[in-house]
């Protein structure tokens, strides 16, 4: 509990020195641990749990950790579920005057959680819209009280099904209430790094539904005036909804793309034809005519002889097989499923030429994980149809790293848990200040997050100045508040590259006389969302920008052949390739030396089939990745 003194600027830089070589080393330990396996594959688990109980914070970070440390690359995280959004819905509050569910720690943002830990990790996360048109349950019926209009009906007028489980499901054809399904949804993809979306439960609850005045008028007015039939298995009848469901799903597609043309979309629909017979869910259309990414059909059986056959059967509604990652389970109907026959499952998702799978769920499946790593989850591997480094581990500063500095007045404090072990504090007075900074890998929007202790007695106004490339910007935060706690955003950056480049600065400055300024680690996740480059750079981090190899590409998507675009920032040995999703090279477009600025090269893809293909330049140690697809 000694006084730690202030670091001396030579000793700083000397130690500084080293801790750069150790990350350098490192960071190209982990690219190659993603070069070792060829082959991407897709494994995900679904993130769930009963009631309106979400996992707590440090359960979130235990349960990242072990899924990355098991070779799983991507998780899909519950953030639409029993009538709540478990994001801070700007959206739902202005419909019903809440941010998310009111049981929730004050400040707290579930999805922001998940993200944060999942990408500290280097998971891919997908947020899970699991409940889809079923928007209220039981006494969570805010959104019905706000718009009642919204809602589907029985023949007989009733808002309620699914028997004692009491849900109200939004009506499937109003076109508000299909669109505030698509703006929730939107306004994730525009505020989080989220790297994909599914929307789940696009179906109807039973086959006695859509007789809302809404679904009756659109029904009536293109069949001259008819009602629907009143028998609910009218084949007709059936027919029209389910062809309902894929104009939605269509519009849901595109509405996304519109805001972020990275972001997978996806659902995980019911096994057809039992899906389309008792809910007029045909998810046919939906994947073969490219208006979804990929889908996850539901094929949870006990044993992998019942769902190699069921795999089978399903394999023959689809035309393009690097769309379909089944869904499998570690429990189907109450009964436990054995890690050996998930294994099991797994190979023979393999030998049909498939690209991955998702399992149900996190909560089952952790006791079989260690089993699943030792026979197939081996090593890690890339997501398809992503560049291996989309998602890379954090970059994590802790507050004793020879990357900070700091003044006098500090305490080490071991009472209250930080990321890795204590933390430190100050009080109000003299003045106190750290200074952390970090290695760049290259130029680009960081997300920027602080591991912010709670304490009932901390500054609700700690002031951490930021420090990009268009200036400097404080952020005040609230050490007060429970949900704040552990990794807390302060934002998204557009940060020059280099080495111990000064991120963020933390001082007592303004904060309450009567209170604590606690310190531990930041974190700084490479953002993907389409941020562009600020217009308000300064000339050297413009020319920074610049100055890295880029690749561009027009038209994309394309039938038969693109223009690649790429800029050199020196004169250079360029190799230009085009691997397809599985990781195989398809052409080789450049090979040689190449004078610096701006070239072009098509690629003639006539020969190639639909889908996803990566164009790769390498010069003189630098690396760009750019995404192309394909559509015939």
């Amino acid at each position: 509990m000694g006084d730690p003194g202030v670091d001396e600027q030579n000793a700083h830089v000397l130690k500084y020195k080293i801790v750069k070589k150790q990350f350098l080393l490192g960071f190209l330990s982990y690219l190659l641990s993603f070069t070792a396996v060829a082959q991407p594959e897709l494994r995900g688990v679904w993130i769930a749990w009963g009631g309106a109980n979400p996992p707590r914070k440090t359960d979130i970070a235990r349960m990242m950790d072990n899924l990355a440390q098991h070779n799983v690359n991507t998780v899909y995280v519950d953030v639409w579920r029993y009538g709540w959004p478990y994001f801070r819905s700007q959206l739902f509050y202005d419909l019903t005057g809440q941010w998310s569910d009111p049981l929730l720690e004050a400040g707290r943002d579930v999805l922001a959680d998940m993200i944060a830990e999942g990408h500290r990790v280097g998971l891919h996360v997908e947020a899970w819209f699991e409940y889809g048109f079923a928007a209220c349950h039981n006494s969570n019926d805010d959104l019905y009280r706000a718009r009642p209009q919204w809602f589907a009906q029985h023949r007989n007028g009733s808002v309620l099904f699914n028997g004692d489980y009491r849900w109200k499901w939004l009506s499937h054809v109003h076109p508000e209430a299909q669109q505030f399904l698509i703006d929730l949804c939107q306004e994730v993809v525009a505020r989080y790094d989220v790297d994909g979306i599914e929307l789940d439960r696009i179906r109807y609850p039973e086959l006695d539904c859509g007789y809302d005045p809404a679904t009756v008028a659109v029904y009536q007015s293109e069949h001259n005036g008819a009602a629907p039939p009143q028998s609910p298995s009218d084949a007709g009848w059936m027919r029209w909804r389910a062809d309902k469901l894929t104009e939605f799903v269509t519009a849901f597609y595109d509405s996304i793309k519109a805001i972020n043309p990275d972001v997978f979309v996806s659902n995980a629909p019911i096994p057809y034809s039992w899906g389309y017979d008792h809910f007029c869910q045909d998810w046919r259309p939906w994947i073969n005519n490219g208006v979804l990414d990929f889908i996850s059909t539901q094929l949870y059986w006990p044993t992998n002889a019942v769902y190699a056959s069921d795999l089978e059967r399903h394999l023959t509604y689809i035309s393009d097989r690097s769309k379909f990652y089944p869904g499998i389970c570690a429990i189907a109907n109450n009964i436990i499923v054995p890690g050996a026959e998930i294994a099991a499952m797994i190979q023979t998702t393999r030998a049909r030429n498939l690209r991955g799978h998702v399992i149900w769920f996190y909560d089952q499946l952790v006791d079989d994980l260690p089993y699943l790593k030792q026979t197939v989850y081996q090593e890690k591997v890339a997501v398809p149809d992503r560049p291996p480094t989309w998602r890379q581990p954090a970059i994590i500063v802790h507050e004793e790293d020879a990357a900070v500095s700091r003044s006098q007045g500090w305490t080490f404090y071991g009472g209250i848990p930080g990321y890795d072990g204590g933390c430190l504090y100050a009080k109000a007075g003299a003045d106190c200040w750290l200074e952390y900074r970090a290695d760049i890998p290259e130029p680009g929007w960081y997300e920027l997050y602080v591991f912010n202790i709670f304490q009932y007695k901390a500054s609700k106004l700690a002031p951490y100045a930021v420090r990009h490339a268009l200036g400097v910007d404080t952020v005040r935060v609230n050490q007060a508040v429970s949900g704040q706690a552990r990794w807390f955003k302060l934002g998204d950056y557009y940060l020059r590259s280099g080495a111990a480049q000064p991120v963020v600065r933390l001082s007592n400055a303004g904060i309450e006389s009567d209170t604590f300024l606690f310190a531990d680690a930041i974190m700084l996740v490479r953002s993907r969302r389409p941020l562009g480059i600020p217009s308000g750079l300064t000339t050297a981090a413009r020319e920074q920008a610049e100055s890295a190899v880029s690749l561009t590409s027009y038209p994309n998507p394309f039938n038969s052949a693109a223009n690649i675009r790429y800029h050199l920032p020196q004169n250079g040995r360029v190799q230009l390739r085009v691997f397809d999703g599985a990781g195989r090279q398809v052409a080789l477009l450049l090979d040689g030396i190449c004078p610096a600025g701006p070239g072009v090269v098509i690629w003639n893809a006539l020969q190639q089939p639909s889908g996803v293909y990566f164009v790769k330049l390498v010069m003189d140690g630098m690396v760009e990745t750019h995404k192309l697809v394909v559509i015939k």
